[in-house]
């Protein structure tokens, strides 16, 4: 619930409605937070105003700290916004954070800096927007928050995916050491706060360690105190886990590490447990991997929506997808589908309407490259031939 532990009725009345409003439509289950998405973004913008007219500066951080929450939920996708809000909480933050904490001892008012800077991470790090500079520096000034504030094990977080990013097992492995050491200022949740740990697994090569793991997440074997979070995480469920470890082996470039685990743990669900993961253009390439074509038709309505709405996703958001969409039509051609029911305005259709599945997965493959390249010209140690390889070697070879 947001604003849990604050009381409406210590403040003025517009604050004070505002803030039950948003604690009643936040007290359910997370599908509850993406319905009453505009609404709850209104409120919240609505808040952030007018706390600071009246210099209620906790909720005006946490009201941020919402704000980005909302918006780094996949169902309502909002990084320009995060951008955005980021900048405002820059200059208020200098203005008036360390000079009015003192007055707000007894509330997480400090640790609303941390969890900002995560979310400002989650976008910055996938943006051609953000250019080597731009993330230098906030990756400089995320350091001295959480040395300043704690909770450093999140910056370590932030560092492991730089690596992981930049297939840079150094930078991975140093970090991962550094976040190991400061594991128990875990204050959320244990699986969520783990998964860039188990990714760097996958990035060394380090098979026992990383399956260890992720079994480890998804059966609950963590300290205690961590277990309820379990009634929330959408991350621990099996498969889920499963696509984000075989997105983590083509990353990482280990087909080896992708074959063990797609054979293991994938090819031989049902698809009604494979349904249960998040359902992403990753996804649906691995289900037509393991020749389950039963979504095929929504299949193609996701891939048309998504060209329609490229825009909301972020750089690296198109690269991934248009390389799994290559990717996935190539392997509908290779199956016998020789011909989709799609209609690209650049593409020509025969008689029947119908594209070729081929000219389709071409056509994926010239939108990838373009976000590729945007985003490798952004950030020079990012190797794009090399995540577009590793696609062809784990799904076309």
């Amino acid at each position: 619930m947001f604003f849990n532990g604050s009381n409406p009725n210590t403040f003025t009345p517009e604050l004070a409605n505002l803030l039950r409003s948003v604690q009643n439509l936040t007290r359910g289950s997370y599908d509850e937070y993406d319905k009453n998405y505009k609404t709850l973004s209104t409120m919240l913008k609505r808040i952030i105003k007018v706390s600071k007219q009246e210099n209620e500066w906790s909720i005006y951080f946490h009201a941020i700290v919402n704000l980005m929450y909302l918006d780094e939920r996949p169902s309502n996708y909002n990084y320009k916004e995060i951008i955005k809000y980021a900048e405002v909480y820059y200059k208020d933050s200098a203005l008036y954070m360390d000079k009015m904490l003192p007055n707000y001892s007894k509330t997480t008012m400090a640790y609303t800096n941390v969890w900002i800077c995560q979310y400002i991470f989650y976008v910055y790090f996938q943006c051609c927007e953000i250019d080597d500079a731009k993330m230098d520096m906030f990756m400089r000034k995320y350091e001295d928050v959480t040395h300043k504030y704690g909770e450093r094990y999140c910056y370590y977080n932030a560092e492991m995916k730089m690596g992981i990013l930049y297939h840079d097992k150094e930078r991975a492995k140093d970090a991962a050491r550094r976040f190991k050491n400061h594991e128990r200022e875990i204050r959320g949740c244990y699986v969520c706060e783990h998964r860039f740990y188990l990714d760097h697994f996958l990035l060394l090569g380090n098979v026992k360690q990383a399956e260890t793991l992720m079994l480890d997440l998804i059966h609950k074997n963590v300290p205690k105190k961590y277990l309820s979070w379990y009634q929330y995480c959408q991350n621990a469920e099996p498969a889920r886990m499963y696509v984000r470890v075989l997105s983590e082996c083509v990353w990482s470039g280990k087909k080896d590490l992708f074959d063990y685990f797609f054979e293991k743990y994938w090819s031989g669900l049902s698809h009604e447990n494979r349904d249960s993961s998040r359902t992403d253009s990753f996804k649906k390439l691995l289900c037509i991997a393991a020749n389950d074509f039963e979504g095929l038709e929504e299949d193609l309505q996701d891939t048309s929506e998504h060209i329609d709405n490229e825009k909301q996703a972020t750089t690296l958001g198109n690269m991934g997808a248009y390389l799994q969409w290559w990717c996935y039509y190539a392997l509908l051609d290779k199956s016998g589908i020789h011909t989709v029911s799609i209609a690209l305005s650049e593409l020509e259709t025969d008689k029947n309407g119908q594209t070729a599945a081929l000219a389709v997965s071409a056509y994926m493959e010239a939108k990838a490259d373009r976000f590729g390249s945007l985003f490798a010209q952004a950030r020079k140690a990012f190797d794009y031939d090399f995540v577009k390889t590793s696609y062809q070697n784990c799904f076309l070879s």
